[in-house]
Parts: structure tokens; sequence; C-alpha cells
């Protein structure tokens, strides 16, 4: 029996990948087989926390860091001048190249791809039994993984109008999420992209170049290395204007978010610039060119769902792009998501057996995200299938298994991204060893893995002297690193054993008014001082590893508990 996956996103195609990898068979309904492995907002992977995730799918046998690094056109290591725990890589990507690779990955004799949309699941005594899709056609199956981006509901603002869309120039999904907003608790978010702009009659001379790494390369997979990079294409960095600034506070009545037609959260961490202006006037917000192909740029940073004359007028109030041209402007789009506390940590739902639901449509930002969480429903449906033990990660050998704990634990109240401070284990955690902690689990759950110990040391036999070298070079690293990390990781261990102590018998005061402790926002102090949580358990669960140390200390200043 084939596994259904709904959506060609990047949860959908690392699900049907691995599913394949592993033995099983894959029907994947996708409404356009062009943008399977689309790159729908910026044109770049990785980064803090995300190239951890990345590291770790690859491990996994999944396929985002092959793709990732095949169709660089820079790659850079940032967060170097800190500890190797945080190092990162970032790759910026040409779109194109990224979905002729992923399409060539996805044409598997396992696979079969059928251009339909899937606008009813059949369920019976809450077990799926198949789905009909919009051209009335009947598929038989008990498992059925939904990966549906920002498709379902999906409503684009631009200006004060706006469009049924789930991505620019495609229709939304409002069909079939009809059916299960009747089941399952549902919200809504939303998210925003900037305009694309020529690489035509811009000057750069006004900007600050920001060059990729060459000697060595770097790479977010560790089975697939490139030796040169064609095409090769700086960022560039440029600063928002008093022009920028006066042009958005004139123009708030013209946006969609300030006139109040949109009520989902949007993600915190990636501000539109109408934001930016509004709560933060006096700064300068960073403005960053990333190549977007050959003859186009994206400005991250710029994300704006303004009117399109204006949208025009804010292109130009950055120094360099008086004389540029917007080749497809920015929007806003609002969508459904279902709240994914109704998920078992496999990422199948508790209400309908066989459903799994995996990247946006769980309430999460981001490919990286996305692909994270295909891997794993993947995993666990074709597991599921064969009558199998689940498997799932835990937050203590994974940032995949922290980010879903944190999904499925905690309120999604906004676009939930990964950070590498969202784990307390992240000393382990490193972009580097990743395989060193998911290797053996590939292994044991018997998936078709580039990432062989046989095939490593093969390769180690076949490397040329100087290739050798570089690999010894890297070994004695790792050693360095443990070495250096190993008293600290010990500390952190014993620290933890006195956390659960304290989280286990300490129970919060009655008269602790949440709003006494700086560091926590309005909106959070306000919904701790309404919920009254009795115990540090119930805020350990509530909020993020950040908030939840800053409220530790402040308990520890006022010697209300020690360590």
């Amino acid at each position: 029996m084939k596994i259904i996956v709904v959506g060609g996103g990047h949860s959908g195609l690392e699900a049907a990948n691995i599913i394949s990898n592993m033995g099983g068979q894959v029907l994947l309904l996708t409404k356009n087989l062009n943008n399977i492995g689309e790159l729908s907002c910026n044109p770049s992977m990785g980064g803090i926390g995300k190239s951890n995730l990345i590291r770790e799918i690859d491990s996994l046998g999944g396929s985002i860091g092959y793709l990732s690094t095949k169709s660089s056109l820079q790659i850079k290591k940032i967060n170097i001048s800190k500890g190797e725990a945080v190092n990162c890589t970032r790759s910026q990507i040409c779109r194109k190249k990224y979905k002729i690779f992923s399409n060539i990955i996805i044409k598997k004799k396992n696979i079969k791809i059928i251009i339909d949309e899937v606008c009813k699941i059949i369920i019976k005594n809450n077990k799926i039994e198949g789905v009909v899709t919009l051209k009335k056609v009947f598929y038989r199956s008990n498992i059925v993984i939904i990966c549906s981006g920002t498709f379902f509901d999906g409503n684009i603002f631009l200006g004060l109008k706006n469009y049924k869309k789930g991505r620019f120039n495609e229709s939304g999904s409002y069909i079939l999420s009809k059916q299960l907003k009747n089941i399952i608790d549902n919200g809504k978010l939303k998210t925003g992209t900037p305009p694309r702009i020529s690489a035509k009659n811009i000057n750069l001379k006004n900007f600050k170049i920001q060059k990729g790494d060459f000697n060595p390369i770097p790479s977010l997979s560790s089975w697939f290395k490139l030796k040169k990079i064609n095409n090769i294409k700086n960022c560039w960095l440029s600063k928002s204007t008093k022009i920028t600034e006066n042009l958005i506070k004139i123009n708030l009545k013209n946006s969609s978010i300030y006139k109040d037609l949109i009520n989902g959260s949007s993600p915190r961490y990636c501000p539109s610039i109408e934001d930016k202006i509004y709560r933060f006037y006096k700064k300068k917000h960073n403005i960053f060119l990333e190549p977007d192909g050959i003859n186009k740029f994206y400005p991250n940073g710029l994300s704006t769902s303004l009117p399109k004359k204006e949208q025009i007028k804010l292109v130009k109030s950055i120094k360099g792009l008086e004389r540029s041209k917007i080749l497809n402007f920015g929007y806003c789009i609002e969508y459904t998501f279902f709240y994914p506390k109704n998920l078992k940590r496999s990422l199948e739902s508790k209400i309908i057996n066989g459903l799994f639901m995996a990247g946006q449509v769980n309430g999460t930002t981001g490919y990286e995200e996305a692909a994270a969480q295909g891997i794993v429903a993947g995993i666990n449906a074709f597991l599921k299938l064969n009558k199998k033990k689940q498997w799932y990660p835990n937050k203590k050998n994974s940032y995949i298994g922290v980010m879903i704990n944190d999904i499925i634990k905690k309120n999604i109240t906004e676009p939930y991204r990964i950070f590498t401070n969202k784990s307390i284990n992240n000393l382990l955690l490193r972009e580097s060893n990743s395989n060193k902690r998911l290797l053996m689990i590939s292994k044991n759950l018997k998936i078709k893995n580039k990432n062989s110990f046989k095939k490593n040391f093969l390769n180690f036999i076949k490397y040329n002297y100087l290739e050798n070298i570089n690999l010894i070079i890297k070994i004695k690293n790792q050693l360095f690193i443990y070495n250096k990390y190993k008293k600290y990781i010990i500390f952190q261990k014993k620290n933890l054993i006195k956390k659960k102590i304290i989280l286990k018998n300490f129970y919060i005061p009655n008269n602790l008014n949440f709003f006494n402790i700086s560091g926590l926002s309005k909106e959070v102090s306000e919904n701790l001082n309404k919920i009254r949580p009795k115990s540090l358990k119930v805020i350990k669960n509530i909020l993020n590893i950040n908030l939840f140390n800053i409220i530790i200390n402040y308990l520890k200043n006022k010697k209300l508990i020690y360590f």
C-alpha cells in the first residue's frame, strides 16, 4: 500500500524521499509539478539553529543538505567569532537549480507523482481509508501526510486589497481545510515577503560587500562537498534611511497589517519593514541584498505589504537602489494552521489514526523546520505502515527533537523558528557532530543513507594525500572541541539535575507579580498573571528556555530558590 503525501514543498519532499529510501511506496499529490521544492521566500538555507537542523536531516538520510550545497551561489560560515556550539553555515541558493535537483531526487521508481488537489480525507471510526481529489478520484491508503504549507485558506494582502492565493500566482486550498477545521483545533498565522528587484541599475558602491568562504568551501552536507562554485555571487549590506522611515509612517494607513485586516500573528524574528519602523523608529535597519538567481536580488529586511506604488518608492528610498526596478512585488499572506498540541511526538494526529502533519501547517516557519518535520513524519509513516515501533528524536540528541518538543508542548502564539538558545544541551548539539549523534539511528532504521561508515572509510582510503591530511585535521578539531567543552558539559549536567529537583518541588508564590520581572514582555507577563502557574514545571512548558531562565534568575536574586 502507498503512503499518500499531500504537497510537494520542503516537508513533502523530505517525507516522500525518506519513505522511498526506507523501501516504501509513495503517492505524492501536488497541484503543480514545476513547484516541487519551491523556495517561496528568501533564497537561502541555514543560519543560526537552522544549519543544525539541515545537518541532522542529512545524517538521517534526508536531501536538504545536499540540495542546498549543490545549488549554492555562495556559502559562508557565520558566528565564527563565538564558540563552536553556535557556529553555523549559511548558503545562498539558486532557486532554479534547487527545483531542478529536487525534481531529480523525487523521480524514483517507488514515488508516483499525480497533479491534483486533495479535497477530502475519507475517515471511518477515526481511521483514514483514503483521499478524494478535485478530479473526483479516490486513492486508498491508511496513512496520509499533510504538508500543505501556507495553502490552507491562503489569503494574500497587497495594500488594502486581498486575493485568495496560497502563494504568489498559485491558488490556495480551501475545501480540505474546511473538513479538518471541523475536527482539529486551528488558528491563523501570517508571514510576508519583500519585493524582488532587478540586478540592473543598482549602484553597489553604496553597499558593503558580504563575501562567501572559499578555502575551504563549507558544506551543509557531510557527504557532499563542492570543489568549486559556479556563478559565484556576493551579498550586499545597506541601511534604511530617513526617507524610508517617513514613507512608512505616512503609509501605515495603506498597510493591511495596521488596518486590522489580518488577525494572524507574524514571526517575531522576521518582522515587516512597517513593524520595524513603527516599533523602533529611531533605529536604522539592515537591508541585505541576497542574490536571487543570476539577474535578481532579494532585499532581505524589506518585507512589506504596502500597495505597489508605495513599494516602488520604498525600494528607491534605499541608497544605491534609486534607479532599481521591481520584478515581483512583496506581499503578506495569512493562512490556517492546526495546533500541534494535538500531535504525538511522531507527528501523527492524536485524533485521527494514520494522519500525519508536517511543516507550516503545524505553526512553524522556515524551509529547514518544515524539512525536519517532513523527515520525522515520513519515517514514522513508514514504520506505522509496517507495524513497527515509532521513532522520534528527543531534545537531548537533536535540535529536531527540541523543535518537536516545543511545538507539541508549548502554545503556538507566533510562527515557530528554531534557535540554538532553545536547547539546554547546545554544547552537545553542534552542527559539526550531527553524524556522531544520528548516523547510527539512521542505520538502525535501515535507511539508505549516503552517510554510511563503510563509504566514509572507503573514501578515506581513496582520498589523495592532501585530502587525507584535511580529514585528519577535522578529526583533531572535533577531539579538541570535545575536550574544550567536556568540563562545561559535566557542570551543565549537574546543574540540570538540580533544576529538575527544583522544578519538581518549588511552587510559585501566589503574590508573585510577573510584571516586576524585567526581561519579560508585557504580553508574557500579562499571560502568566492570568494563568497563575503553580509550579516552575508549568512555566517551563509554556515559555522558551530564555524566558524561563529569566524567571529562574529573578527567583534566585530574590533568594526564593537556591542552586
